[in-house]
């Protein structure tokens, strides 16, 4: 994370919750090695595109040169998305398109009844000794319009890692 808070009006909104940690996947195959990954997040975990017509100053933070507005919905949201993933990494990874219209993959979760996609991007560690893999959570937000599980394509998670990254 870019950094550790965001101050809103007063309120403090801490972010230690996606700092970064490893998880390891168990293997499908009894002839495979488990792999560790290392999760990171992005700030678009807790923050929204920023448009100058829809928010208000105090909401905005750069990042890299991007202008975001933070979002207390999204924010609110992120504080699970650790177990979200410790959930899934035994589990199976869905592939919808991002809101640009990117196809991506996907953890399907719900965050207070409405669908929660936990987009990321998962990468070969070359330079992380011990860690076979990189697994970046690109964005979360709640979309309502989020086809159902069944219509997504599945490919269990341990399989997309060990074909992305094997363990060594």
């Amino acid at each position: 994370m870019p950094f550790d808070k965001f101050t809103l009006k007063g309120a403090v909104y801490p972010l230690g919750h996606l700092d970064g940690f490893d998880v390891t996947v168990p293997a499908k195959d009894p002839l495979a090695a488990p792999a560790t990954l290392r999760v990171t997040f992005s700030h678009h975990v807790f923050s929204e595109k920023w448009d100058d017509a829809i928010h208000d100053i105090e909401h905005q933070f750069e990042v890299d040169g991007e202008r975001r507005s933070f979002c207390s919905v999204r924010y609110g949201c992120s504080i699970g998305l650790r177990d979200i993933v410790g959930y899934h990494v035994s589990g199976k990874a869905f592939e919808s398109r991002d809101s640009n219209g990117v196809m991506r993959h996907l953890f399907y979760a719900e965050a207070d009844g409405i669908q929660y996609p936990v987009f990321f991007n998962l990468r070969k560690a070359d330079r992380i000794p011990g860690v076979h893999g990189i697994l970046h959570i690109i964005s979360a937000y709640q979309k309502p319009d989020l086809p159902s599980r069944v219509r997504l394509q599945s490919v269990k998670f341990a399989r997309l890692v060990h074909r992305t990254c094997p363990p060594r």
